[in-house]
């Protein structure tokens, strides 16, 4: 009985014991790493709560840390009972690597969704031609960026065809040029058809003084004389300018009894042409 109770101790001491010690000490280390691995987080927050971050980025990148903090964590638990720890890190990058493989598109995505909000080429509320979408930007995510046309579609756009592209920023500039093209018959006086378009942009107080707005006789044929007209407003006023400015031409030209046209140049996007 005595050699039983002496083997049952010794078995205790050599077996259990270390068993036990190595399971509480990695308790403890993994009680003790995610409370550090949270803490970590908590001062990556603080860090860049007041930087121009986006705040789907600084969320998603505060996930990202306390995740590798805690593969460590467990890293350093596992490695404390004994385990060969290198087996599982080649199993994590592994599996890291085929994850990453199947998420590629994601990936590129979310990678230019950090150089956009980093270089910032555009910010919300601006106006953008992003491809063939011509918009307001609505919300830049670290995935996508929503633009809102005219007609009021959401479009949503991956970051990783943005990045790839021009980029089209009509807001950051603060004004833009209204292309106007005027023609009227071969036989007007030039001076006074330019005279008459000096006066209708020269009205609108919403044309800017400088840069002074241009007229220029862009083209002349047997049968019609075309002129560029091209006054300066705001980026809000632009569309309205354009509109008004169309407008304001075809009265003057129908006081003055010419035949005439005028439409915004090809490639600026504003309203149809009015013609008589």
């Amino acid at each position: 009985m005595t050699l039983s109770v002496e083997t049952f101790q010794t078995f205790i001491e050599l077996h259990v014991l270390p068993i036990a010690w190595r399971l509480f000490v990695a308790l403890v280390v993994l009680i003790v790493g995610r409370m550090v691995a949270r803490a970590v987080v908590r001062g990556f927050h603080r860090l860049t709560e007041h930087s121009k971050l986006d705040v789907s980025l600084r969320k998603f990148l505060g996930d990202l840390v306390y995740a590798v903090a805690l593969v460590a964590v467990v890293i350093a638990a596992l490695d404390s009972l004994g385990i060969e720890t290198t087996a599982v890190v080649a199993v994590i990058g592994a599996a890291g690597l085929a994850i990453g493989l199947a998420l590629q598109g994601s990936l590129s995505n979310f990678a230019a969704g950090v150089m956009l909000i980093v270089l910032r080429p555009y910010k919300i509320g601006d106006l953008v031609t992003i491809g063939k979408y011509l918009g307001r930007v609505e919300a830049i995510k670290v995935f996508h960026t929503i633009v809102v046309t005219a007609d009021y579609r959401e479009v949503t756009i991956p970051n990783a065809q943005i990045i790839a592209a021009p980029i089209e920023n009509l807001t950051v500039l603060g004004r833009r040029r209204v292309d106007l093209v005027v023609s009227v018959n071969q036989a007007s006086d030039v001076q006074r058809v330019k005279s008459l378009l000096e006066g209708v942009v020269r009205a609108d107080k919403r044309v800017e003084a400088a840069p002074p707005p241009t007229i220029d006789v862009a083209e002349i044929t047997d049968s019609a004389m075309k002129l560029y007209l091209r006054p300066w407003t705001t980026v809000e006023h632009f569309s309205q300018v354009a509109t008004d400015t169309m407008e304001r031409v075809k009265e003057a030209m129908e006081s003055s009894g010419l035949k005439f046209s005028v439409s915004l140049q090809s490639g600026t996007p504003a309203p149809a042409p009015v013609t008589t």
